[in-house]
């Protein structure tokens, strides 16, 4: 039987959708991950532990040859792993192992590539030492996830501080980057990408994102409903068209996030090589009967070919909210999914009791759950009879 890798990082990655999709169409997934313990292995044919961080290219290689797994596709939805998914696609001669996709794996190399192309005039750096630009946003230029050391600095100070945090907690060595914080309103924009052309299918906007934290927070909605999002949205999607263009990029389904301000500066944030996660999967499948996992395996594949790619509905209105606890602990609900579905609107509710918060300076999403209206006012409305109906605690 033929084998899928599909990666995993401290047990993220989609792992058990991506495992059900491969089994539906015969395949054989095998799950390479960097826990001897990761509780995905047993869902899975065999599974190949590997240290992403303390080992190297070639035992990798090896580790898989003394398996005689001989993969027919990479299956990613990792950030931090998207360098070895494109590695191991390169060695097997595997869709996706194309260099145009490696300009993606760096937040820096997209800056530059952007700029070189005349697509953004943000102000960035690799060293961020040498910012002399205030405020910025300092963050990992390749493993990053749930907003985990997204830091704002406002002056100097404030920014060797920082540094001297992240080297104190032995995370000196992790690759930066530094660019110019910009005012306006964050947006997100998730859409397949097919023969060079990105196709922009849900774009979301987050009025009442964290800017402090730069965590996901309050309600977000599909289709922007302020005038400088929506012309945000269409200009990024086509500077990111543009790139997708120039790098000949195929068969990969791309969520970035932008930010655009009511005097009419747009630039984007960062891009993944994966779908927006949370309830946008399952809008998704409201809006267009899409299984986005579905589509990026078939992606890996390198046989994803719809007859069309649906044009943008703007209809049903829809939006969801994350509710992150922010105490370490066990989050412990008394509410039950099925007491949230019945309330009016709500159409989608993920909920996660026992989540265990070991960290802070990422978001410790617990709940997600997502909603219909004809306004942003009625959506509102949902998502307070849920944050009322809701009852938690997190135990120490």
């Amino acid at each position: 039987m033929k084998s899928v890798l599909v990666l995993s990082w401290i047990s993220i990655g989609n792992v058990p959708a991506a495992v059900a999709e491969v089994r539906r169409r015969g395949l054989r997934p095998v799950l390479v991950s960097e826990r001897p313990d990761d509780p995905h292995a047993a869902s899975c044919e065999d599974h190949v532990v590997f240290d992403w961080d303390a080992e190297e290219f070639p035992v990798l290689a090896d580790r898989l040859r003394a398996r005689d797994v001989e993969p027919v596709a990479v299956v990613c939805m990792v950030e931090k792993l998207t360098e070895w998914s494109l590695a191991l696609t390169a060695h097997y001669g595997l869709p996706g192992g194309d260099g145009g996709r490696r300009v993606l794996a760096s937040k820096t190399l997209v800056r530059e590539h952007m700029r070189a192309l005349g697509l953004s005039e943000i102000r960035f750096t690799g060293d961020p030492r040498s910012v002399d630009f205030f405020p910025a946003i300092v963050k990992p230029a390749r493993a990053s996830s749930a907003s985990y050391l997204v830091k704002r600095v406002d002056d100097r100070e404030e920014l060797l501080s920082h540094l001297k945090q992240l080297a104190d907690a032995g995370l000196g060595g992790v690759e930066l980057i530094a660019e110019e914080y910009l005012p306006g309103t964050e947006f997100s924009v998730d859409g397949p990408v097919l023969d060079g052309r990105f196709h922009p299918l849900l774009a979301v906007e987050k009025p009442d994102h964290d800017d402090v934290r730069h965590h996901d927070a309050g309600l977000e909605f599909h289709p922007p409903q302020q005038d400088h999002v929506r012309e945000g949205v269409r200009v990024l999607s086509e500077a990111v068209g543009a790139l997708c263009a120039d790098r000949g990029l195929d068969q990969l389904w791309l969520h970035f996030e932008g930010r655009s301000s009511p005097d009419g500066r747009t630039e984007l944030i960062e891009i993944n090589l994966r779908s927006g996660g949370g309830q946008i999967p399952r809008s998704l499948r409201e809006l267009y009967g899409i299984d986005v996992i579905a589509v990026i395996v078939s992606m890996a594949l390198g046989t994803y070919a719809p007859d069309e790619v649906a044009a943008v509905r703007e209809r049903p209105m829809i939006g969801w909210m994350d509710v992150e606890a922010r105490e370490l602990g066990t989050v412990r609900v008394a509410t039950t999914e099925d007491e949230l579905l019945a309330l009016p609107g709500i159409f989608s509710v993920a909920l996660a009791d026992g989540y265990r918060i070991t960290r802070l300076e990422h978001e410790n999403f617990f709940l997600t759950f997502a909603m219909t209206g004809d306004s942003v006012a009625e959506l509102r409305e949902h998502a307070a009879r849920v944050l009322d109906t809701l009852e938690y605690t997190v135990v120490p």
